[in-house]
């Protein structure tokens, strides 16, 4: 009987444990208090879960190029922005903004990229939010606007 509920608790056991050290938490990784910006080009982009990730080559301060990798939200919450794979490709020149590792590695959380052109793309969170103000200041300029409307006598 203990045999057969080991073989039962084990498998649950290591998948349990092994979900669990695929996925991080943000504060023990990353500083939120601090954002710093590198420039480079973009070498991969994975549009996956749990986390969207994209490589770049940066020239430090002596001119030597190193890898930076930059993690994003997970693919479901991109998608619900509008992101798709090809939001970013391999070649382009971009500027991106995070937060930075507390080991100072060359590894950020995504906060804002700016692309060559100056377009700029975002958290979808942020992006939502942008839209959500808009339409509320839309609204409101639509009722400063119109003429009070005057009730109606009743018959």
């Amino acid at each position: 009987m203990r045999v057969r509920a080991l073989l039962f608790v084990l498998p649950i056991l290591i998948v349990t444990v092994a979900t669990a050290r695929s996925h991080h938490a943000f504060s023990p990784v990353y500083d939120a208090k601090r954002t710093i910006t590198v420039e480079g080009v973009v070498t991969q982009f994975r549009f996956v879960n749990p986390h969207a990730m994209m490589l770049m080559d940066v020239k430090d301060k002596t001119g030597k190029v190193v890898k930076w990798n930059v993690e994003f939200a997970g693919r479901l919450n991109l998608e619900e922005a509008g992101w798709t794979a090809d939001s970013i490709k391999p070649g382009e020149h971009v500027k991106v903004t995070g937060n930075p590792t507390w080991t100072g590695s060359q590894r950020m959380a995504f906060v804002k990229l700016v692309r060559a052109d100056g377009t700029a793309l975002e958290p979808g969170r942020t992006q939502r939010l942008s839209a959500i103000e808009e339409e509320r200041r839309q609204r409101a300029k639509q009722r400063t606007e119109q003429p009070a409307q005057q009730p109606t006598p009743q018959k």
